[in-house]
């Protein structure tokens, strides 16, 4: 299964291609209001998903890096980014306004600062990938990715557990599913890291 996650993920980045889109549940008697939980993973989420579309664009421009690290990168920054667009447009369509990643009110749900929760990294680690040079910005980018994901592997599943609405859960499930399929691939990249 580890294996076939690497390829299926490997053969998708390299094809450029996304995962599936995850409808946006627009309200409607059928479907449950969104509760406290559901609104905060879909505030922190957005957040979240800034920080690794920031993360995946400071490795792909970096010279000298190898094109598997930059398909790596594009793909979940295209896939991150997607995601935050329809989660966005579910707060609206529940009359919560779109949250705004640079907001530092919102930035604090993450707890902020230097120490921040669920893999959010610090303006520092974000400055080392951006000043090192390929082979360690590619090493950088891998670990820190690795660890950003996993705690939005973490988030989700408190967010299935605790969440209600529909989209939320359907997210929350995908997030699950893709970034640890992503963790497994970048894993592998870093025992054995791609030619230069």
């Amino acid at each position: 299964m580890r294996v076939r996650s690497l390829v299926l993920v490997l053969v998708l980045a390299v094809a450029g291609c996304g995962p599936r889109s995850t409808p946006v549940a627009a309200p409607s008697a059928s479907v449950a209001a969104p509760n406290g939980v559901d609104l905060l993973f879909a505030q922190m989420m957005v957040v979240h998903h800034a920080q690794a579309v920031q993360l995946s664009r400071i490795v792909a421009a970096e010279p000298g890096v190898s094109e598997r690290i930059r398909h790596v990168a594009g793909f979940i920054a295209r896939d991150q980014q997607r995601e935050i667009d329809e989660t966005n447009a579910w707060l609206v369509a529940w009359g919560r306004p779109a949250v705004d990643p640079a907001d530092p009110v919102v930035r604090q749900l993450h707890g902020g600062g230097e120490a921040a929760a669920h893999g959010m990294l610090s303006d520092a680690q974000l400055d080392r990938v951006r000043d090192a040079a390929p082979a360690e910005a590619s090493r950088l980018f891998l670990q820190q990715m690795i660890a950003h994901h996993t705690g939005a592997i973490t988030m989700a599943r408190s967010a299935l557990e605790d969440g209600g609405n529909a989209y939320i859960r359907t997210l929350a499930t995908h997030i699950i599913n893709e970034q640890t399929a992503e963790n497994d691939a970048m894993r592998a990249l870093l025992v054995t890291p791609p030619p230069g």
